[in-house]
């Protein structure tokens, strides 16, 4: 699945149980990094950076979004920064796929459970 969110690209797919998140952007190559830099006060996210933009992203509001037992809740920040909110109850890793960085989510336990 592929959405738009502000000046940011999000393409997510799911396999063996754990969810991919992509983000891109027309503006300039996306960095991730960990919400200890100062850019929220919740311990549960990551926030993603244009490198380079010569045009600052507009702030837009949080939003939800849902795919399939995975949800996760979207904002842009003043600074322009994209920031992803994730449930307590995953563990999420950063990898680079195809030079992109790409967040990889996964429950702890069965959501069903």
């Amino acid at each position: 699945m592929q959405i738009k969110f502000g000046a940011y690209d999000i393409i997510t797919h799911e396999l063996d149980n754990k969810l991919s998140v992509q983000i891109l952007s027309d503006l300039g190559e996306v960095t991730m990094h960990e919400s200890g830099d100062g850019q929220h006060d919740f311990p549960n996210g990551v926030g993603c950076k244009i490198l380079d933009a010569k045009v600052k992203p507009e702030a837009k509001g949080l939003k939800r979004y849902s795919f399939g037992d995975y949800t996760f809740i979207l904002g842009i920040n003043f600074a322009g920064d994209l920031l992803l909110f994730y449930s307590q109850k995953l563990y999420v890793s950063k990898k680079l796929i195809n030079g992109h960085d790409t967040l990889t989510l996964a429950f702890l336990t069965d959501p069903k459970a």
